[in-house]
């Protein structure tokens, strides 16, 4: 009796670490938060002073000054330093020839392109458009990740100030957490609509372009989430 309470107690431990170690995958399933999570684990003893909190890792996507390009009504700029606080919303960019940043407040750029970076995880030029260019409310920017005749992918980043779970003493302690969001938009031109990311909702949501229920792996939505939403993507768009 005590074996097959031990066993029992074993396969129950096991499959919570299996499911921990699912959910911490799903967690930082983006290039940008595992950036952030290395920052954190690093550490350094540097923080940033937001409000009453000193918060450690960072809101900036994929760190500060990476080599990019913005455009805005009446003017652009390429090839410039600059830097996006996903916090904030802001765009800071430094002219040519300034060590002074410029910061642009949301909406005050059409779009801006960040260019590809090994150093920080970037391996390819991200592009992003302001909510307003896509039919959206919202007061922030958002990621182009494919665009088709039927339906186009887009992603949102915003951050939070969470808990330091390895530290509860300091109160006045908090991390920068990375959210990741996907986003659609369809030929019907009635703006932007939030992605429910899993098999059964996204079969549901685009049943009237086609029946995508078999091209889904609701695994790789998990393991390999982005690069799975393009193949869906690819598929809803195909003649």
């Amino acid at each position: 009796m005590k074996i097959v309470t031990t066993i029992f107690v074993v396969f129950v431990f096991s499959a919570i670490l299996g499911q921990t170690a699912i959910a911490q995958q799903a967690s930082y399933f983006d290039p940008a938060q595992a950036y952030n999570r290395l920052l954190i684990e690093k550490g350094n003893g540097s923080y940033r002073q937001v409000s009453n909190y000193k918060v450690t890792g960072t809101s900036f996507l994929y760190g500060e000054k990476n080599k990019g390009n913005i455009y805005a009504p009446n003017e652009a700029a390429n090839d410039i330093p600059l830097t996006y606080d996903t916090y904030t919303q802001h765009v800071d960019f430094y002219p040519s020839g300034s060590s002074t940043a410029l910061t642009k407040e949301p909406g005050s750029l059409d779009s801006f392109i960040i260019k590809k970076n090994a150093e920080v995880m970037l391996d390819n030029d991200i592009r992003f458009l302001y909510g307003n260019m896509l039919g959206s409310k919202d007061k922030a920017y958002f990621q182009v990740i494919s665009r088709g005749k039927k339906v186009s992918l887009y992603k949102k980043y915003t951050s939070e100030l969470g808990m330091v779970s390895t530290n509860y003493i300091q109160s006045e302690l908090r991390q920068f957490n990375i959210n990741v969001d996907y986003y659609y938009t369809d030929s019907t031109g009635k703006g932007v609509k939030k992605l429910k990311v899993n098999a059964k909702s996204m079969a549901k949501e685009f049943a009237y372009i086609k029946d995508i229920s078999k091209v889904i792996d609701a695994d790789l939505l998990t393991s390999e989430r982005e690069q799975q939403l393009i193949k869906i993507f690819g598929e809803l768009n195909r003649e």
